[in-house]
């Protein structure tokens, strides 16, 4: 996939492409936790002062981890606190936490699946599928693109800032 994100609406379109090609490779789509350790490993050494990624840089990062090579499953961890974000540094240390959260998550599915339990609610997660994640995250955008922020202290989605890509993924994290 090429990069011709210009706009919040064309980032969205790019999400559900992704969606449609994650859909298309079914159980050989990339787990969420790896695409996460891909997006950290690959998130350029930007000085943590000053340039904001935008849509476009966004839509960057997110292809690049896509198409790099699978650097496999992360270690079950809780996430305790979602550290804030400001910077690349600080957006990597997200997406780690992320991804050894999702492991938990996963690992708590397969468990109570394993031993013929429910397991609909109580994961954490939303969507278990790259699929899924890139539509919930698609749909929290088209929910929330040019409202303001629905609770004080949330930064606003546009510019797209280091802060707002944590936002992002939050939310798209717990998205139905």
């Amino acid at each position: 996939m090429t990069n011709n994100v210009k706009s919040g609406e064309d980032f969205r379109a790019l999400l559900r492409g992704l969606m449609e090609r994650f859909e298309d490779l079914g159980a050989e789509a990339p787990q969420i936790d790896d695409v996460l350790l891909r997006w950290a490993a690959a998130l350029p050494d930007l000085p943590d002062q000053g340039s904001e990624p935008g849509w476009s840089g966004l839509a960057d990062q997110l292809l690049s981890a896509v198409d790099a090579p699978s650097v496999g499953l992360a270690e079950p961890a809780a996430l305790r606190d979602e550290p804030s974000v400001a910077s690349p540094a600080e957006l990597r240390a997200l997406l780690l936490a992320l991804a050894a959260d999702f492991a938990r998550n996963r690992a708590w599915t397969e468990d109570r699946l394993a031993r013929g339990l429910w397991a609909g609610d109580g994961g954490g997660w939303a969507s278990g599928s790259m699929a899924r994640f890139m539509e919930s995250w698609d749909a929290w955008l088209g929910a929330r693109l040019g409202k303001p922020p629905r609770f004080p202290g949330t930064p606003p989605i546009e510019p797209v800032t280091w802060a707002s890509v944590a936002w992002q993924l939050g939310a798209a994290r717990v998205y139905e």
